[in-house]
């Protein structure tokens, strides 16, 4: 069993919310019948809700859209939304875009499209005004500078250029406001674009105030002249002829000395290459008359060994061939001994084998 929880406040709002138009449907009251309760109800609710919130509890079946209720024949809105039926944006300087508002959207996320210059879920002020010139609006809301604070940078809490009397700003000399953060300038205007306590001076004065000379010397005539005196001028124009002709001869002995730099470089560097080029030059012919050399010593010994091996060879078949005359010598010497020695064996034989003979014939 699910034990009882008391509805919260939120609860009840909610509840509330959803049973006030069932009641006024019921009673079917009328505009001077209802009570004045009951409108000062609707009305504190409707100040409550958001336009998102109005938003995702719009109905397109209801007869009061974006959250609206129906009370007295007439449809009443949330504070920003305006139409017959609630259906549109209280812009005050842009357009509603109506039923296409979703927050999601690339393109319709905001309720209204404002004019150029103002900004705003209403587009119900301007930028530069909305944080004055003491803040930048950033991701909807002022950043104030300095020691100014407040919803649009409305406050501060020191005296800029002064000092706190009786709950006043005393201000100093060139400056007034509320809080002494106005500056008066002397020559030129406030500086507000970069919000800060100065001035933007014409070309001939200086200073925060724009209260000196930007220039300084003894031609040059005091605040607020700030001009060179007339009768010295002639004199200024002279030197400073006298002063570009120098700088003229001094640009031209620059421009020599700089030109025989740049020779003297060229023929540096053509000197240098040309000793390169000779040095490759005779290294190459060094190693070219070394392998020279070596294929020369090389070719000799091959033909010394050459030769020596032909000598060689030449003597084995010079020994080769005394050999075999003394040994065909020998060998004629030898050969009349054994013919001798085959003729008597022959003789031997045949006188062996005749009396064999003669006694079978007879």
């Amino acid at each position: 069993m699910i034990p009882f929880q008391p509805i919260s406040s939120c609860g009840m709002y909610c509840l509330r919310l959803l049973l006030l138009p069932l009641f006024l449907f019921l009673t079917a009251a009328t505009a001077d019948d209802l009570d004045e309760s009951v409108l000062n109800d609707v009305h504190r609710i409707l100040q409550k809700r958001s336009i998102l919130d109005n938003v995702a509890l719009d109905d397109p079946r209801a007869q009061c859209r974006n959250g609206g209720i129906y009370a007295g024949g007439i449809c009443h809105c949330i504070k920003g939304q305006t139409g017959d039926h609630c259906e549109h944006f209280e812009c005050v300087k842009g357009l509603s875009v109506g039923f296409r508002f979703d927050p999601e959207s690339l393109l319709f996320n905001e309720p209204c499209i404002c004019e150029s210059g103002w900004k705003g879920e209403m587009c119900d002020y301007q930028p530069a005004e909305k944080c004055g010139n003491k803040g930048e609006w950033k991701k909807d809301r002022c950043e104030c500078v300095g020691s100014y604070f407040g919803s649009e940078c409305q406050y501060t809490s020191r005296c800029i250029e002064g000092f706190l009397r009786n709950g006043r700003c005393i201000c100093n000399d060139g400056f007034e406001g509320d809080y002494c953060d106005k500056i008066i300038c002397v020559y030129g205007s406030p500086d507000f674009k970069n919000r800060t306590l100065a001035c933007n001076c014409p070309d001939k004065f200086a200073g925060r105030r724009c209260e000196q000379c930007k220039k300084h010397g003894p031609l040059i005539e005091p605040f607020p002249h700030c001009e060179l005196d007339p009768s010295k001028k002639k004199h200024i124009e002279k030197a400073a002829e006298h002063r570009a002709k120098v700088k003229r001869g001094i640009r031209r002995r620059i421009q020599i000395i700089c030109i025989c730099v740049v020779a003297l470089s060229v023929v540096a560097i053509f000197v240098c290459v040309g000793r390169c080029v000779h040095k490759n030059a005779i290294t190459a012919k060094n190693l070219r008359n070394r392998e020279d050399t070596a294929e020369r010593h090389r070719l000799l010994t091959n033909h010394v060994r050459l030769q020596k091996f032909e000598e060689t060879v030449a003597q084995e078949t010079t020994d080769d061939n005394e050999a075999a005359r003394i040994e065909e010598r020998n060998r004629r010497k030898s050969e009349p001994a054994v013919l001798k020695l085959n003729v008597k064996k022959d003789k031997i034989k045949l006188e062996t084998k005749s009396p064999v003979v003669r006694k079978d014939t007879k």
